[in-house]
C-alpha cells in the first residue's frame, strides 16, 4: 500500500510539473552562460540573475511582473554591492546583516513585489558577502552581470516565450460565465401561455425545464471545477496577487448571478401577464450579453488591454450604461415585476463587478471602488448631481505608509518575524568568521529561507530543505566529477535549472533536490570539485538548525489551527472598523479631522494589519500544497483565499462609504446589521459562538430602496452586505471542512 502511494504521488507530482516555466528557466541560464563565455567574462553571477528572474515571474499582466522582476533586479543589485562590501569589521557586518534582513523582511507588507522577491534579494545580500573579492569594482561588476541575466530572462519571459500560471483557473471561470450565457439566452424560448398552455406551448415548456435541470448540474459541476482551479494556480504569494483575488471574485460573482438567473425562471413560471414574463425574457437576453462579454474578455486577452470593461469602456456603453439610464418605475410589491425590478438592480451590480475584476485580471490594477462607482454612476446621471461624489484622494487604497505604520507593532507577526530573521542573519555571520566554514553563505541563505513566520513551517521547510539538499549533494558530487568542459557545465545547469523551477510550485524537497546541483555546479571554483556538495549539504544542516532553533527561543509562533483564527480576527476588525466609520459619521465640523486621525485610522490599520497576517498565513498554505492536513492544503484553500480577498474588498468599501456616506438613521441601521453578522462570522471561527447564515445576500433592505436613485452610497451599502454574506457562506464553508 505504501509503494503503491509513493507511485501514485510520483505520477501527480509529474502531472503537475510546470514544464513550460522550467524550460524558461533553463534557457535563461543557458544563454547568459554562454554569452559570458563568449565574452570572457564570469557566468555565475549572470546565470544567478537569469534564474531568479524567472523564479520571481508569478505570471499575470506584463506589468506586474515586469515590476516584480525589476524590484529583484533593483533591490538585489543593491545588497549584493552592500554584502561585498560590509567584509572588514565583524561587528561592523553584523549591525549591517541585520539592519538588511529586517528591512527586507519588514517591507513584504508594503509592496507584493517586495513580498514576493524579498527572500530571494536577502540570497542576494549573502552571495555577495560570501565572494572572495571584496573591492568596490569587483562589486559593481557583479551586480552589472546579474541585471544583465535578469534582464534577459525578463525578455524572454515577457517577450519571447511569456507563460501565465493562472490560465487554465481563467479559463475555468471563463467556461462558468459561458455556461450561463448559453443558459440565459436560450432559457425562455416558450411564449407566454399562462394557466391554459397545451399542445406545442406545453411541450415547449417541458423541454425548457429539462433544459433548466441539465444547467442547473453542469453549473454546479463548472463551479466546482474552477474552484478547484483557482486553488490549485502555482503562483508565488496566491493570495497577494491581483489576478487571483479578481478570479475570485468573478468566481463568487458567477454563483451570485447563478441564483439570481434561477430565480428569473421562476418569475417566468409564475408570470402574472404576457408583459411580465416579456420583461423576464427581455432581462434574461440583457445579462446572456453581459455573461458573454465576461466570458470572452477571460478566454483571451482583449486587444485594447481590458479597457473596455472600465466604466467608460465600450462594453459598459452596451451592457451597463442603458441599465442605468432606465427609468424606474414603481410596482406593486409582490408582483412579477417588482420582484424582477430588485434582481435586475442586483445582477447590474454583479456585471458591473465582474467588469471591474475581468480589467483587474488583465491590467493588474484594481480600480479604487469608490472611484469606479463614482464614474460608473457619473456616467448614468448629469455631471452636477450632488450625489455623485468621487471620494477623497487616496480613501480607496490601502497605501503602503499605512501597512508599515499598521505592523509598526510587536503585535504585528511580520514585525516578529523581522526581528527574527535579522537576529538570525547577524548570527549567521558570527559563525562563518568564528567557524571558518567553507562557503558560509550557503549556510545564511539556508537560515533565512528555512526560517518562517511559523514554527511548524519552520520545521518542516527544514526537514524538506536538509532532505533535498542531501540527497541533491549526492547527483551533484557525480555530476561534478563527469563534467569536462565549461559547454558540458552549461549543457547540465540548463537541464538541472529547468528541473528546478518545474517542480518550485509542485514539491519543495523536489525543487531543493534539483536546485542543489544547480547552485553547486555554477559556484565550482574547479572542474571535478565534487567535495563542493558535501560542504553544500553541511552547511544546509547547520542553516537549518540555526533557523530551527531561532524560531524555537525567539517570539515562537504555532501555526496549529492559525489560518482559522487569523480570519476570524479578520472579520472582527473589519467590524470593528465599520463601528468606528457609523460613530465618525456622528461628528461634525473641524472635529471630523480629529475623529479621522484617532478613531478612525486606528481601526482601519488594525483592520489592515489583521487581513494582511491572514494572508501570509494562506500563502504559506498555498505555496506548499503537497504538505500539511489534507484538509488544509488541498480543500479550504479555494473558500479561504475567497474569505481573505473579501475581506480586503469590504474595507476597502468601507473606506469609501465613509467619505459619501451621508451617516442617515437608515444607513446605520444597515451596517449595525453588517457589524452583528461580521460578529458572529468571527466569533465562529474562533470557536466561540454559533455562525448564522443570512439567507439574502444583501436584499434585506431592498424595499427601502424601491424606487430611489442608485446613488454611490447606497451602490457601497449593497456590495457591502453582498460581500459580508459571502464572508458568512465562506466561512460556513471552511467550518464544515474542519478548519480550526
Amino acid at each position: 500500500m505504501g509503494v503503491a502511494a509513493a507511485i501514485d504521488r510520483f505520477e501527480k507530482v509529474l502531472k503537475s510539473l510546470q514544464w513550460a516555466r522550467g524550460l524558461r528557466a533553463g534557457v535563461a541560464v543557458a544563454g547568459a552562460m554562454t554569452v559570458c563565455r563568449l565574452l570572457g567574462l564570469p557566468m555565475g553571477w549572470a546565470a544567478l540573475g537569469g534564474f531568479e528572474a524567472v523564479l520571481v515571474d508569478n505570471g499575470g499582466p506584463y506589468r506586474s511582473r515586469l515590476e516584480t522582476m525589476a524590484t529583484l533586479l533593483a533591490g538585489g543589485s543593491l545588497v549584493c554591492v552592500i554584502g561585498a562590501m560590509v567584509g572588514g569589521n565583524l561587528w561592523t557586518a553584523v549591525a549591517v546583516t541585520a539592519a538588511v534582513c529586517f528591512a527586507a523582511t519588514f517591507a513584504r507588507v508594503a509592496s507584493e513585489r517586495i513580498a514576493s522577491t524579498s527572500v530571494i534579494i536577502l540570497v542576494l545580500y549573502f552571495a555577495g558577502f560570501g565572494g572572495a573579492d571584496h573591492s568596490f569594482t569587483h562589486a559593481c561588476a557583479a551586480a552589472l552581470e546579474f541585471v544583465l541575466g535578469g534582464v534577459w530572462a525578463a525578455a524572454l519571459s515577457l517577450v519571447l516565450w511569456p507563460v501565465d500560471p493562472f490560465r487554465p483557473a481563467r479559463r475555468e471561470v471563463a467556461e462558468c460565465y459561458t455556461v450561463l450565457a448559453e443558459f440565459s439566452g436560450k432559457m425562455l424560448v416558450e411564449e407566454w401561455a399562462g394557466d391554459g398552455e397545451h399542445g406545442a406551448a406545453a411541450e415547449e415548456r417541458r423541454i425548457s425545464l429539462e433544459h433548466t435541470g441539465h444547467f442547473q448540474r453542469a453549473m454546479r459541476l463548472q463551479m466546482e471545477k474552477a474552484r478547484h482551479a483557482v486553488g490549485r494556480v502555482p503562483a508565488r504569494m496566491t493570495a497577494r496577487t491581483v489576478r487571483a483575488r479578481n478570479l475570485t471574485v468573478l468566481l463568487e460573482t458567477a454563483d451570485m448571478l447563478f441564483a439570481i438567473t434561477m430565480r428569473w425562471r421562476e418569475l417566468a413560471e409564475v408570470a402574472d401577464d404576457p408583459a411580465s414574463f416579456a420583461a423576464v425574457r427581455e432581462a434574461a437576453r440583457w445579462l446572456s450579453g453581459a455573461e458573454w462579454a465576461i466570458s470572452r474578455g477571460l478566454r483571451q486577452r482583449p486587444g485594447d488591454g481590458a479597457a473596455s470593461y472600465t466604466p467608460e469602456g465600450s462594453h459598459s456603453l452596451e451592457h451597463v450604461q442603458p441599465r442605468l439610464k432606465r427609468p424606474r418605475w414603481p410596482f406593486a410589491k409582490g408582483t412579477t415585476r417588482a420582484h424582477l425590478a430588485a434582481d435586475e438592480r442586483d445582477a447590474l451590480e454583479n456585471v458591473q463587478i465582474a467588469f471591474e475584476a475581468v480589467h483587474a485580471v488583465w491590467s493588474g490594477v484594481e480600480l479604487r471602488v469608490g472611484g469606479a462607482a463614482a464614474r460608473w454612476e457619473m456616467l448614468a446621471h448629469d455631471e452636477g448631481d450632488e450625489d455623485v461624489r468621487e471620494p477623497a484622494a487616496g480613501m480607496g487604497q490601502y497605501r503602503w505608509v499605512d501597512a508599515l505604520r499598521a505592523n509598526w507593532t510587536f503585535d504585528s507577526v511580520m514585525m516578529r518575524h523581522a526581528l527574527r530573521m535579522a537576529v538570525v542573519g547577524g548570527i549567521d555571520i558570527v559563525l562563518m568568521r568564528l567557524t571558518h566554514v567553507r562557503h558560509g553563505s550557503w549556510l545564511a541563505m539556508t537560515s533565512i529561507i528555512v526560517l518562517q513566520p511559523y514554527g511548524s513551517g519552520t520545521l518542516r521547510r527544514g526537514m524538506q530543505r536538509v532532505g533535498g539538499t542531501i540527497a541533491g549533494g549526492v547527483l551533484a558530487a557525480v555530476l561534478a566529477t563527469a563534467i569536462h568542459g565549461q559547454a558540458g557545465l552549461i549543457a547540465v545547469l540548463a537541464v538541472v535549472s529547468a528541473l528546478t523551477l518545474a517542480t518550485y510550485a509542485v514539491n519543495y524537497a523536489w525543487y531543493c533536490f534539483f536546485l542543489t546541483p544547480t547552485f553547486v555546479l555554477m559556484s565550482m571554483p574547479y572542474f571535478h570539485d565534487w567535495s563542493y556538495a558535501a560542504v553544500r549539504m553541511a552547511n544546509t544542516v547547520l542553516g537549518a538548525l540555526v533557523a530551527v532553533l531561532a524560531m524555537r527561543l525567539l517570539w515562537p509562533e504555532h501555526e496549529h489551527l492559525e489560518l482559522g483564527r487569523l480570519l476570524g480576527r479578520g472579520a472582527s476588525a473589519d467590524a470593528g472598523y465599520l463601528r468606528a466609520m457609523t460613530r465618525y459619521w456622528q461628528v461634525s465640523g473641524p472635529e471630523r479631522a480629529v475623529a479621522e486621525r484617532q478613531m478612525l485610522a486606528p481601526a482601519r490599520r488594525l483592520s489592515g494589519l489583521a487581513i494582511n497576517d491572514a494572508e501570509e498565513s494562506l500563502d504559506r498554505m498555498m505555496l506548499e500544497p503537497g504538505f500539511g492536513r489534507k484538509a488544509t492544503s488541498g480543500d479550504i484553500q479555494t473558500e479561504a483565499l475567497t474569505f481573505v480577498t473579501y475581506l480586503r474588498r469590504l474595507m476597502r468599501v468601507a473606506t469609501t462609504l465613509t467619505t459619501v456616506g451621508s451617516g442617515e438613521e437608515r444607513t446605520i441601521r444597515r451596517v449595525e446589521a453588517l457589524i452583528a453578522r461580521l460578529e458572529a462570522t468571527s466569533a465562529a471561527l474562533l470557536g466561540t459562538g454559533p455562525l448564522t447564515v443570512t439567507a439574502a445576500l444583501g436584499n434585506a433592505f431592498t424595499a427601502e430602496d424601491d424606487g430611489k436613485p442608485g446613488t454611490v452610497e447606497q451602490q457601497q451599502m449593497r456590495r457591502m452586505e453582498r460581500q459580508v454574506g459571502v464572508l458568512e457562506r465562506t466561512s460556513a464553508e471552511l467550518l464544515g471542512k474542519s478548519l480550526g
